[in-house]
């Protein structure tokens, strides 16, 4: 009974590690996308701070930049959305193994 009690603690614990990394990985391309979406807001509002002259906003709208950006924008939305979805699956995979945890000490008491 003894190894089966060792077998499942070592299965779980890898599950946990497991989860918890992909937790952090995920969370980690969460704050990278919401950085570069930042980034982009910021320099679009740069060019509507009126700081360049007509010219260089009539070239930026002629060669699409603005337009870039806005595009750019809206893709790292999607990607935001799809990649806090992930994350919440992964945490509550995460605790699921915490349960799992839990569990295996109720069932099997050390000692």
């Amino acid at each position: 009974m003894a190894a089966k009690k060792d077998v499942l603690e070592k299965i779980v614990a890898l599950k946990r590690q497991s989860a918890e990394q992909q937790v952090r990985a995920l969370q980690m391309d969460v704050d990278r996308i919401e950085s570069a979406i930042n980034d982009l807001a910021g320099s679009l509002k740069s060019m509507d701070e009126g700081k360049a002259d007509f010219d260089a906003h009539r070239l930026a709208e002629i060669h699409g930049h603005v337009g870039k950006i806005l595009r750019d924008i809206d893709a790292g939305k999607a990607a935001l959305a799809l990649k806090r979805s992930e994350l919440h699956s992964a945490r509550e995979e995460l605790k699921r193994v915490f349960h799992s945890q839990e569990r295996l000490g109720e069932v099997v008491p050390k000692g």
